[in-house]
């Protein structure tokens, strides 16, 4: 009976860890009215795997493309900057002023920070004998701002971490966790 409630015990803890909310932290510029703004151009975030970059930066911009945004495509883009620029040094006057060529009101910039897992193995005694397994705990952090082309101002800021743990838990897994959450901060544009 005892070890009944200590695997069921076990298995609880394991449960509630793996469903913790992640943490979110969001700001919007005091004053800032989503309206005024038309299109967004977002880019590829910054990571250690491209991919995961541009597959962070799609889901964004699927986001804001049901919040009623225009998204520029990104091969539109590059015609006029250098996405690798823009990461390291940041959005120079140069770049505002072909983005404001092309239409643009708000660039997407940002960064995976953090994308790995952990395994590890576990024995849990049972009735019938020790019971072993592995886990998974993963992590993932992110971040990204909506930077006004016209004057360079930060509108909106956000970034999310978060950790789970699991046998079939992925990175990926916990990425798309954050973005469900920060998807919900992010602005509505208003008609």
């Amino acid at each position: 009976m005892r070890k009944s409630f200590l695997n069921l015990l076990l298995i609880a803890i394991l449960f509630i860890t793996g469903c913790a909310a992640p943490q979110i932290l969001t700001h919007t510029k005091p004053g800032t009215d989503f309206s005024h703004y038309r299109k967004i151009a977002v880019i590829t975030l910054a990571s250690n795997n491209q991919s995961l970059g541009q597959e962070v930066s799609d889901s964004i911009a699927l986001s804001l493309m049901k919040r009623g945004f225009d998204i520029v495509e990104r091969s539109q883009l590059k015609a006029v900057i250098d996405e690798n620029v823009i990461m390291d040094a940041g959005l120079t006057e140069k770049d505002r002023s072909a983005l404001r060529l092309k239409g643009v009101d708000i660039i997407i910039v940002g960064s995976v920070t953090r994308y790995d897992c952990e395994q590890s193995r576990f024995i849990v005694p049972s009735a019938y004998g020790p019971i072993g397994g592995s886990t998974n705990l993963c992590h993932a952090s992110m971040s990204f701002k909506m930077v006004n082309v016209q004057n360079g101002d930060v509108l909106w800021a956000g970034q999310g971490s978060h950790s789970l743990k699991g046998g079939s838990m992925t990175a990926g897994k916990v990425l798309q966790r954050i973005l469900r959450e920060m998807d919900k901060q992010i602005p509505l544009k208003k008609p």
